[in-house]
């Protein structure tokens, strides 16, 4: 057995949610609804469906190296420099790229308990060291803990805001607050993949922390991350960017592979970002969904937590067998992993929604 390096004896792989394919060849259901990634269920813009047509006759040269196009669309759409800009296979693979470059030789990463599980991934395979924070007691987040948790090991702090699974986000007032407090040695990764659900609910934009709007607050070492996956439905297309300094975007750079970012990704992410009308169905669209699940769930007197995402996390007696039951009826959620007794269901179409709440009733979890 060749030799490898002890720290990854502790690594877990990540474990994606159950495709559809795969639940059609293991139980043999032709009729199935997924659930469980958090992933637009209208779909992408019409526009970006041609676009792809279009260019899918290109696909034996290689992509734009640095994405010119999609670089002078987003910053155009952003109002940053184009070079404060990186893109990424999905901003999972920036948060990697953080990670070689910030965490390796043992320096320590901070973020709560039940973040994204890639943080602590990424964290393990760079041979870094990590600390989770405990949330309060109704699973919000208290940003002062992170402040006090801070030593000369800390490197980099990880916050998703919205996060995942539970939804919770911090609003704008709390994370003010907490930026001032920063201290200059720290990157803070604000990873915003559900920001476009979110913005219009008092949570934060990050990327505002890094162009200097509140003269009130200090410039410090910030990372946004946001992605194509989510309300731009461009998920199976992988691609996702980040925003920082100048300095901070060329040190990443020098660990990003060479056409990381497909082709047909760009052009795409270039399409999406100029029909915002499709954005704004899809986040009203959302918030329909949310409240149908929200009164489904309430009739059903099962308990779960207000989001500011496309999914929602929700507790059940035995969560592992409402798992199994929902997937023979051919409905596909997802274990809420780290939070022991709950589930999450990404919000879906209403027709889809009314399918999940129906199978909830099949495995007697009816209407009280």
């Amino acid at each position: 057995m060749v030799e490898f390096p002890d720290y990854l004896k502790k690594v877990k792989p990540y474990q994606p949610g159950k495709p559809i394919e795969e639940l059609q060849r293991e139980l043999g259901i032709k009729e199935v609804v997924k659930l469980a990634s958090n992933e637009n269920p209208f779909g992408c813009s019409l526009f970006v469906k041609k676009a792809v047509e279009r260019n899918a006759t290109k696909i034996n040269r290689y992509p734009d190296g640095g994405a010119y196009y999609l670089r002078k669309e987003l910053s155009n759409f952003l109002a940053v420099d184009p070079d404060q800009i990186i893109f990424g296979n999905g901003s999972n693979e920036i948060i990697d790229l953080i990670g070689r470059v910030f965490l390796t030789g043992g320096r320590e990463a901070l973020f709560f308990e039940g973040s994204f599980v890639v943080y602590k991934l990424v964290t393990q395979i760079n041979g870094g060291t990590f600390r989770e924070i405990p949330l309060e007691c109704d699973f919000s987040r208290d940003l002062n803990k992170i402040l006090d948790a801070i030593s000369e090991k800390t490197s980099v702090i990880f916050i998703d805001n919205p996060c995942n699974p539970t939804g919770f986000a911090n609003k704008k007032e709390e994370f003010n607050r907490f930026i001032k407090d920063l201290p200059d040695h720290v990157l803070l990764v604000l990873d915003e993949a559900y920001f476009e659900y979110a913005k219009d609910h008092g949570v934060p934009d990050g990327i505002n922390y890094i162009l200097g709007i509140n003269p009130k607050l200090p410039r410090k070492n910030i990372i946004v991350l946001r992605t194509f996956s989510k309300v731009y439905g461009l998920a199976g297309l992988r691609i996702g960017y980040g925003v920082s300094s100048n300095e901070i975007i060329q040190i990443l750079e020098k660990v990003r592979q060479p056409f990381n970012t497909n082709h047909l990704a760009q052009i795409a992410a270039v399409e999406a970002l100029k029909d915002q009308d499709f954005v704004r169905f899809c986040v009203e669209m959302n918030e329909r969904g949310k409240e149908q699940l929200y009164e489904g769930l309430e009739k059903r007197g099962i308990h779960f937590l207000p989001t500011y995402g496309n999914f929602v996390m929700f507790r059940v007696e035995n969560s592992q067998s409402v798992y199994n039951g929902l997937l023979k009826q051919g409905v596909i959620v997802r274990p809420a992993f780290g939070f022991d007794g709950y589930l999450r269901v990404s919000i879906g179409r209403e027709d889809e929604n009314d399918l999940f709440l129906k199978a909830l009733d099949r495995l007697g979890l009816s209407c009280k």
